[in-house]
């Protein structure tokens, strides 16, 4: 009778476990997609991993004064199928971000389109 609730119970904390995962993925909701925002700036770091594709870039603001962003991505596999690699972008690049602003404000975005320095663009969008 011990080993059966031991079980059970092990059963039930296995499948809360599974349900937090599977619920903890967040949406595009912390952004504002009716705010298309472009930056001319330089990339410091950048991470090809999953589950999301993380871009640190500086731009200055209008005032003159730099920021440092965090760009949000989709996913590797996602970004391979339109032309991204490890290698795409390397700290010192000179790119132009097409992004979607944090809704609070903070310098955190989400990558519609980047512009590399030679002019080829690559989209950063989920394909159908």
């Amino acid at each position: 009778m011990k080993n059966k609730f031991v079980i059970s119970f092990a059963a039930i904390v296995c499948v809360v476990r599974v349900c937090e995962v599977l619920f903890a993925h967040h949406g595009g909701t912390a952004y504002d997609r009716t705010k298309l925002t472009n930056f001319k700036a330089t990339i410091t770091e950048f991470r090809y991993i999953n589950p999301h594709v993380q871009i640190f870039f500086d731009a200055k603001d209008p005032k003159g004064n730099v920021t440092h962003w965090n760009c949000e991505s989709i996913n590797p596999g996602m970004l391979s199928k339109q032309g991204w690699t490890k290698n795409t972008l390397k700290p010192g690049d000179q790119v132009t971000l097409s992004v979607f602003p944090a809704r609070e404000g903070a310098p955190v975005c989400l990558l519609q389109k980047l512009t590399l320095a030679d002019g080829k663009t690559l989209n950063a969008v989920l394909l159908d």
